[in-house]
């Protein structure tokens, strides 16, 4: 298939060739003046007059030209009847339709100048006519048919001054003699001077009713003269002649016959030439007629056109004007949605009216508006309820394949709940056992959240029928550190169409701990010290009442296990841990604690802070912030001190 510009340039070559063959063709009847002016003025007529009235959409004037004008051309054929009827004939006879594009042939014209020159150096009289796209029948029908070719013997005897045929005129066509004896209409032509004989006047009279081309010779004087358009060339010298007559008869100078030669880049260019420089008027008006017929034609084809819609939701606020492409459906209120068609999907919808109301569309689109008081349940969409872009009053409008599309609205309502832990389901099947998540203690971003959804789903949340849930949080075995999520509903609620209003999610914080393990507990001696370098007080002159005099200690570490239980790499560490806390760990009480009338201190105890780096040198930012080792004194918080 071609492109439309291509198929529109084929189509309109197509028909101006057509119309400029008939256009030429009509020049070969009679009366080919008066019937080629009245059609060209009818068509041009008619379709200008027509599309103007289209253009400015005057509809009582477009009916009365589109009622009119097929009595116009009845009347037309009528009234031209017979010059119709003999044209039509002329199409069987030989040659004749060959004959509207034929140029003459050089034997023919040499013949005929031969014979000139030589009538004319013995002065025989002689008038002879070529006839070229105006048909001569007129003058021809009731003369002597000959119906021979053309020869300089042929016309020497039939102008001989003893011949009974020498007083007519000769007729030729292509190359051809038609006819003898034949009597020409004579000039009216004022300008002419009174010595101008019957003959010249009759070879100018000629020529001023057609385009035909006469040749005449003085009889008197022997001079040879050729007429053509009603305009004389008089005393030709005889050298002159056979130039002369081609270039009145239209054709190519020179030696060579076109028509007999083979193809020549010469004679491709003379070609191309001729097309754009001969005929140019009625080329032209073949090409406007075709070029309009065309497009009017174009303009009232009934074409069926499919659009696809998008759906679009929108609400009250929302323009009412159609967008291309697009079924807007507007709901009453925010607490209407839709729920078929969805928003997204599309609809085909199809159009059937003249190309050019198509032509005129500025974009397809339409708006359905939904009354507030829509009832629940399913309904049809007609195609009369929905406002369509402007310029499709002239479309007959359905839906593609008969597919009428159903509309279903809800109304929705709103419930607000109080966010719990236990609305968030936590899976820890991956979570490293060294770690705990504490799912009793997550934290939300906001108490409490607004949710809307259909009624029925928001009134089994209420009963419980549907718990109410966020979306779930699945731990994985590289989380180290609290949780911060994002959550929606569940899947289970979306699926219910239910939402939450405002903001989509939930922000939640999920503490993820490293497990405390317990090492076996220590027992210190407790040393007596004096640590205020201001108080007096010997230490020495101090002693601890039997039974106080040691500190038991337990022992708990976070995060610095990263082996399974009961492997060799966790005993060790387990080891290294206790054997560091064993030696490392010191337990004391400050006399300077004692006050005024008591003997009894609190019992304290001493351990390195960069215990870390001393036990897992260089691995610090390994362990991070979750690496613990808690000291928990598990004995009497204080000791009762003596007096040596």
């Amino acid at each position: 298939m071609l492109e439309q510009p291509y198929n529109w340039i084929l189509q309109v070559a197509i028909l101006s060739t057509g119309i400029y063959i008939f256009l030429r063709f009509l020049r070969t009847t009679r009366g080919s003046g008066l019937l080629r002016g009245l059609l060209v003025a009818f068509l041009f007529g008619a379709i200008g007059l027509w599309g103007l009235s289209r253009y400015l959409q005057f509809e009582e004037l477009n009916h009365i030209i589109e009622g009119f004008t097929p009595y116009v051309a009845v009347i037309l054929v009528i009234l031209f009847q017979p010059e119709l009827r003999r044209a039509i004939a002329r199409l069987g006879q030989q040659n004749r339709l060959a004959q509207i594009f034929k140029s003459g042939q050089k034997e023919m014209v040499t013949r005929v100048s031969n014979a000139a020159i030589a009538m004319g150096k013995r002065r025989h009289g002689a008038l002879i006519a070529f006839q070229q796209e105006t048909p001569l029948d007129a003058w021809t029908n009731n003369a002597v048919h000959v119906d021979a070719e053309v020869s300089a013997t042929l016309l020497e005897g039939i102008f001989h001054p003893g011949a009974s045929m020498h007083d007519g005129a000769v007729v030729i066509e292509g190359d051809r003699v038609v006819a003898a004896a034949c009597l020409f209409p004579l000039s009216e032509n004022i300008q002419l001077s009174k010595s101008t004989g019957t003959r010249h006047r009759a070879a100018l009279g000629l020529t001023e009713e057609t385009d035909a081309v006469t040749l005449t010779v003085s009889e008197e004087t022997g001079q040879i003269s050729i007429a053509r358009q009603g305009f004389f060339s008089r005393d030709i010298r005889p050298a002159d002649v056979e130039a002369a007559l081609r270039d009145a008869l239209g054709l190519p100078s020179g030696d060579e016959d076109p028509i007999h030669t083979g193809p020549t880049w010469a004679g491709f260019v003379a070609g191309v030439r001729a097309f754009f420089t001969e005929d140019v008027l009625r080329k032209a008006i073949s090409l406007a007629l075709g070029s309009g017929m065309i497009y009017l034609a174009h303009q009232d084809i009934v074409v069926t056109k499919t659009y696809s819609l998008q759906v679009a939701e929108a609400g009250p606020g929302a323009s009412a004007a159609p967008n291309p492409g697009t079924l807007k459906i507007r709901l009453p209120e925010s607490r209407f949605h839709l729920l078929s068609p969805t928003g997204g999907s599309l609809l085909e919808v199809t159009t059937q009216g003249t190309q050019a109301t198509h032509d005129r569309l500025r974009g397809f689109g339409g708006v359905l508006d939904v009354p507030i008081d829509v009832p629940e349940g399913t309904f049809d969409i007609a195609i009369d309820d929905v406002t369509w872009s402007q310029g499709t009053s002239e479309l007959e409008i359905s839906w593609a394949r008969s597919r009428t599309p159903e509309l279903r609205v809800e109304q929705y309502v709103r419930h607000t709940f109080d966010l719990a832990a236990t609305h968030v389901t936590v899976d820890t099947a991956k979570l490293d056992p060294h770690f705990v998540a504490r799912t009793e203690d997550l934290e939300f971003g906001r108490t409490n959240i607004t949710i809307e959804g259909p009624r029925e789903a928001i009134e089994g949340i209420r009963g419980d029928a549907l718990p109410f849930s966020l979306e779930p949080i699945v731990i994985q075995s590289t989380d180290r550190a609290p949780r911060r999520e994002l959550l929606g509903l569940s899947p289970e609620m979306v699926e219910e169409r239910v939402s939450i209003v405002g903001a989509p999610q939930v922000a939640v914080v999920l503490p993820i701990e490293p497990v405390l393990v317990p090492l076996q507990g220590i027992e210190r001696d407790i040393k007596v010290v004096n640590l205020d370098v201001l108080s007096a007080v010997d230490p020495s002159a101090w002693t601890i009442e039997q039974g106080g005099q040691k500190a038991t200690f337990d022992l708990r570490t976070a995060g610095l296990f990263d082996s399974p239980v009961d492997t060799p790499a966790y005993t060790q560490t387990y080891q290294m841990i206790q054997a560091y806390a064993q030696e490392n760990l010191k337990a004391y009480v400050d006399v300077s604690d004692l006050a005024a009338g008591t003997e009894t201190v609190p019992v304290r105890w001493a351990f390195p802070g960069d215990w870390l780096a001393q036990l897992f040198p260089g691995r610090e930012e390994e362990f991070g912030n979750s690496a613990r080792l808690e000291v928990v004194l598990t004995s009497a918080p204080t000791v009762l001190l003596r007096n040596n």
